[in-house]
């Protein structure tokens, strides 16, 4: 019996019997553990609103073939219906019974998809019982494959950090702490600002973008630095080192590092990577980069697939700037290139659409860490920002996927001191916008919500109910929808003007709506969203909501997917919602497993209310006329279910000098 077995054994999940399982450690969603749980059938409830559990709790007594019940609890009781707590047993999941040799505290600040790992790596290197600072040394040699001792030269540092941050390397802020502790005391790195750049994805690759044009200056002294809070004159990154050259052409290849002007460079410099040029040729390079990465990833076979959401959502940014920039190509190779393109697109979302059958389930009870993994995630981690006295704007882009973020993020990064902030958040299936929104703006699974499920104008009294929950009056709240009909800067500024207000909940339809009228496929759609950004001075009114203290968290409710036309299923029964990518039911459908491009999706299984029975589309199938093409939402391609999460401030030494 392994560990996973042996915690599992405190309960009988193929049992018709609830238990209260106290996990302060996140047990129940470490891969194995919620393997074991799936397989049963058993249910796991991880929520702290009582009405949701009340509900899951009814609709699990009249299961026909039930399971186990799972109600997770963490350290604070959560207010649990007398009734339900009376008649359920109480069992205790504890990491530190399993992997002794390490602090508890250290244990606890983990992501549970480590433990295995480290009960092998503590088995293999006989570590005895460590106290705090060697059981975090311990984790992050590891886990983290990071040994401080041997970060000697800055080459070292800088390789260190650009793996840490453009590969996705999260771990918790007491290992950062411990990282910056480290290498503090190594007189050599005494101009590095560790506090800022370790942990602060955004701050170091600001830095490193100061540092691209310091590096070019040496090449030519006459272009100007900007004002920063960075040393002007001080170059440390050593962009010359043959390992940093191949992260820095993905950097900018990615959009994660901005070209910039620059006339001193010669024919045959490397650093053309990150410099504008006239034509098209740097887009060209950026898209062949992009496709030979994702390339490496889902079409050569010996390469490892994404295994977690971290992954995915790096991907659908990338493919994402594959996708926007291909669209405005002209070179004369274009044909073979969208091919190609088309290709990898197919290819990542066989890998997606199996990937995300096999995990939505766990993904939908994910504790928020840092960032929130889904959409009802959202509206608890502003709270969050809220109670440290900070105030939120969620700003929802109706139907934006990471092609049209693209143009969103150009318009951003032009306004003065600002720092944004790129992650991907998980949409629910199917993905439109009456399901995604309502779970977006109250917080709760969308079997929380079954009579407006098909409808947004409970959206609004959603938002304030919960806001209401969290201590907030109504004068402190706010919502509108359509905000794109502010056209001018006054008009915009009016919806939140009021000094009292400290939650704004603002959506912004264009993106859908222009969505459903192309007829012509992705490119057009990219074009409009483009020059509509720029008249509506979008820049402007982001900035406005900077100026009057806001935080802005920009993001989607579902994105979008190029698909065609295969006509229409002969189910039998009527659809209570026609959709151009999902079809919803009020009973299950016949149809022929071989139908391409259809799936049904398990709605019960995954928070949906139980009368609902949705067929999905995958990959580029649409329910509509054969050979229209069109672009649409509801179904379960990477572009439609991983969409945009970005935080947009002011830099923080501009707060600092304002203060």
């Amino acid at each position: 019996m392994n560990w996973q077995e042996k915690i599992t054994s405190q309960v009988a999940l193929a049992e018709p019997v609830h238990y209260i399982v106290n996990d302060p450690d996140n047990l129940c969603f470490e891969p194995a553990i919620a393997d074991l749980i799936e397989q049963a059938g058993a249910v796991l409830f991880s929520d702290t609103d009582p009405i949701a559990l009340r509900l899951c709790f009814e609709e699990w007594l009249v299961s026909d073939e039930r399971s186990a019940l799972l109600i997770r609890v963490v350290d604070e009781q959560p207010s649990i219906p007398y009734d339900i707590e009376f008649s359920a047993r109480r069992v205790d999941f504890d990491i530190s019974e399993v992997i002794p040799e390490l602090d508890a505290s250290v244990l606890r600040a983990l992501s549970p998809k480590d433990y295995a790992q480290l009960q092998s790596a503590v088995k293999s290197y006989g570590a005895d019982k460590l106290n705090r600072n060697a059981s975090l040394d311990f984790v992050l040699r590891h886990i983290y494959k990071i040994a401080p001792e041997i970060i000697q030269s800055e080459t070292d540092l800088v390789r260190l950090l650009i793996r840490k941050h453009y590969l996705g390397i999260e771990m918790p802020l007491a290992f950062e702490e411990r990282l910056i502790e480290t290498l503090r005391v190594r007189e050599q790195f005494s101009r590095w600002d560790f506090s800022r750049i370790v942990p602060d994805r955004t701050e170091f690759f600001a830095f490193l973008q100061l540092q691209w044009l310091l590096h070019l200056q040496k090449k030519a002294p006459r272009n100007e630095v900007k004002e920063s809070p960075w040393p002007e004159d001080d170059l440390v990154v050593p962009f010359d080192d043959q390992d940093i050259k191949v992260f820095v052409d993905n950097l900018f290849a990615d959009g994660i590092l901005q070209a910039v002007d620059f006339d001193g460079l010669g024919k045959d410099d490397w650093e053309w990577v990150g410099v504008i040029a006239d034509d098209e040729s740097r887009d060209l390079l950026r898209v062949r980069q992009l496709l030979n990465k994702l390339s490496d990833k889902f079409i050569v076979q010996d390469l490892p697939r994404p295994k977690d959401s971290e992954q995915w959502e790096e991907i659908a940014r990338e493919l994402g700037v594959l996708n926007s920039l291909s669209h405005s190509l002209k070179c004369s190779d274009n044909y073979v290139l969208t091919a190609e393109i088309a290709n990898l697109n197919s290819k990542v979302d066989d890998y997606f659409e199996t990937w995300l059958q096999a995990n939505f389930g766990k993904l939908i009870n994910t504790p928020t860490t840092r960032f929130p993994k889904m959409l009802h995630k959202i509206p608890d981690w502003l709270n969050l920002k809220v109670c440290k006295g900070k105030k939120v704007c969620l700003l929802v882009m109706d139907g934006m996927g990471f092609q049209q973020w693209k143009y969103v993020k150009d318009q951003l990064v032009d306004i003065p001191h600002v720092r944004v902030e790129e992650r991907g958040v998980f949409s629910w299936v199917p993905t439109i916008t009456s399901i995604a929104r309502q779970a977006l703006f109250s917080g709760k699974q969308p079997r929380s919500f079954p009579d407006s499920l098909l409808t947004t104008s409970k959206e609004k009294a959603l938002w304030h109910a919960f806001w209401e929950d969290k201590g907030l009056s109504k004068a402190e709240v706010t919502y509108a929808v359509k905000v794109e009909n502010s056209k001018d800067l006054e008009s915009f500024k009016d919806r939140f003007h009021s000094p009292k207000l400290k939650v704004a909940g603002f959506v912004i339809n264009y993106i859908d709506e222009q969505m459903h009228g192309i007829k012509a496929g992705m490119a057009p759609l990219n074009a409009t969203v483009d020059i509509w950004l720029e008249q509506w001075q979008f820049a402007s009114k982001i900035e406005a909501l900077l100026d009057s203290g806001f935080e802005v968290v920009i993001t989607a409710d579902h994105g979008n997917q190029e698909a065609i036309g295969q006509g229409w299923l002969n189910e039998g029964v009527k659809a209570e919602t026609k959709g151009e990518r999902v079809r919803l039911y009020k009973h299950t459908v016949e149809y022929s497993n071989d139908t391409v491009g259809v799936l049904e999706w398990p709605a019960k299984k995954f928070g949906l209310p139980l009368d609902v029975y949705p067929l999905v589309s995958r990959g580029r199938h649409a329910f509509v006329q054969k050979g229209k093409q069109i672009v649409g939402h509801g179904g379960i391609s990477l572009h439609e279910v991983v969409v945009p999460l970005a935080i947009v401030t002011r830099e923080q030494h501009v707060k600092e000098s304002q203060l």
